[in-house]
């Protein structure tokens, strides 16, 4: 009985098994981050940004050991042109995000408040609905949820109105962070 609970740990271990990788330069935009963040919920791949404090608590050479690390696991389970394949997926999500981010603009009046920012993020809730989350960002110390909203991306488009408010990603790199 003992050996199948070794199993069983090992399986559900590598079930759950995110690989992480990271991203190192400068950030994106938030829209780019935002597909980066969706396509890497899609194939499994926490991707970060690699900001000061990581290469300051790892240092530059083991970080790109760990990077290349990654990149070979995940080459060896996507194939040898694994990311170009994610970062053609990605283009292809932000044109979407894109059309629902202006979508939303066109049908739906959001007050802009007394922050000079105001930002959409998006989370894919199932194959064809859509999380918009509209954030104002005054500073990295004050971001704020405005509203939330749910679309049915088909052929007719619907736009609903959710109650209450919350973040489903966190940017640090763009200065959103959850609290």
């Amino acid at each position: 009985m003992r050996p199948f609970y070794i199993i069983f740990f090992l399986f559900a271990h590598f079930i759950g098994y995110s690989q992480t990788y990271y991203l190192t330069g400068r950030p994106f935009p938030l829209e780019r981050n935002n597909a980066i963040k969706e396509v890497g919920k899609q194939w499994g791949i926490d991707v970060k940004y690699a900001g000061n404090d990581v290469v300051e608590a790892f240092g530059l050479d083991s970080l790109n050991q760990f990077i290349e690390s990654q990149h070979a696991l995940i080459q060896a389970q996507r194939g040898s042109d694994w990311l170009g394949d994610f970062f053609k997926q990605v283009d292809e999500v932000q044109a979407i995000h894109d059309e629902i981010r202006r979508y939303v603009l066109n049908n739906q009046y959001i007050s802009r408040g007394d922050y000079p920012e105001r930002k959409l993020i998006i989370a894919r809730s199932n194959k064809r609905t859509y999380r918009v989350v509209v954030v104002e960002v005054e500073s990295t110390e004050r971001v704020t949820c405005k509203s939330e909203y749910m679309v049915r991306w088909t052929k007719r488009k619907k736009l609903t109105t959710k109650e209450g408010c919350s973040l489903p990603f966190q940017f640090p790199e763009n200065g959103i962070i959850l609290k």
